[in-house]
């Protein structure tokens, strides 16, 4: 069965019911405020597409027959995330309940261009029937609907229409947002969030924003370019141009004062947006955890619950969030 034919809003309600734990039909019927039957013609359409499965009797209380609960088939799909770092393309699969498959990283050479990283994409990208599509992150700013990317700090990407690139060259849906985006909605599918911020510090700094329990991109998908806010009005010259910016100034210091420049950043975003969770990633980060944890502001700080992986991840989140 064609997938693009699950997409609808009762499928989705279903299978998002599912994702929260093993349930039965009567379970469903009750949660999304649906009948019986129509659960039931439901479930059946997505066992046959293999996205659903049963996985044994259970009681939802009271006597009578135990009922069959159901979960998603983890190999019943997958979906691909990429991450365009400034030295790197790392590449996942995920399967329907959005864990890691495989994992692929590929060289960038510097002043690499959109060709390379179609070129270091397409043998890393395996299509089949069961493939729903592939995420892509990438550093901003960026036009999230049409995929035209413009990054900071990679040259002669400009106005860069790579969704439709991509889609042409590999012959599957593609979707693309920026890096810090994708790392956040990555970190939500896992724990609770709803009023929060990741702090990416990789090759480039910046923020993805969850305000509401939903991600946050702005009216022009601008939103988290907190890497390049001015935090130093005659401090060092950023990829972007200008001076002073939190990217540059965080790049320029070591030890406890880089630590230090971006915790006081950072407080200063908790206070503009009230945000009560910040998590913190990138490499630079990851390799002195203690230093940053211990300059951020007296708010719920933690470290990412995943590795390397996390851009691409939540990359490919992205495509599976089409059937959730």
């Amino acid at each position: 069965m064609d997938l693009t034919s699950l997409r609808s809003h009762n499928d989705r309600t279903v299978l998002r019911l599912v994702r929260s734990g093993a349930l039965s039909r009567a379970s469903i019927a009750e949660q999304a405020g649906l009948t019986p039957q129509a659960v039931s013609k439901i479930v059946a359409r997505l066992i046959a597409a293999g996205l659903l499965e049963e996985t044994g009797a259970v009681r939802d209380g009271g006597r009578g027959k135990p009922r069959m609960s159901l979960r998603l088939a983890a190999d019943g799909a997958h979906a691909y995330g990429a991450y365009v770092d400034r030295d790197e393309l790392r590449v996942v699969k995920l399967d329907l309940t959005g864990e890691v498959v495989s994992t692929a990283v590929a060289p960038l050479a510097p002043m690499f261009t959109p060709s390379d990283v179609l070129d270091a994409l397409e043998p890393l990208v395996k299509t089949s029937e069961k493939v729903l599509g592939l995420g892509i992150g990438i550093a901003g700013p960026l036009e999230h609907h049409d995929g035209v990317v413009s990054p900071n700090g990679l040259p002669g990407w400009t106005s860069i229409p790579l969704k439709a690139l991509a889609e042409e060259r590999l012959g599957l849906p593609v979707v693309v947002d920026k890096d810090t985006n994708a790392a956040v909605l990555a970190e939500a599918w896992r724990r609770p969030m709803r009023d929060a911020a990741l702090v990416f510090v990789g090759t480039g700094l910046g923020v993805g924003l969850l305000l509401g329990g939903e991600v946050h991109r702005g009216a022009r998908s601008g939103a988290g370019e907190f890497g390049h806010t001015t935090i130093q009005l005659d401090g060092p010259l950023c990829v972007c141009g200008r001076r002073g910016c939190v990217e540059a100034v965080h790049a320029a210091a070591r030890g406890d004062e880089a630590a230090r420049v971006l915790g006081a950043a950072v407080t200063n975003l908790v206070q503009l947006l009230d945000l009560d969770q910040i998590v913190l990633s990138g490499r630079k980060v990851l390799r002195e955890p203690e230093l940053y944890l211990h300059a951020m502001p007296d708010v719920d700080v933690s470290l990412t619950s995943y590795g390397p992986d996390l851009v691409p991840v939540g990359a490919g989140l992205l495509v599976l969030g089409e059937l959730f």
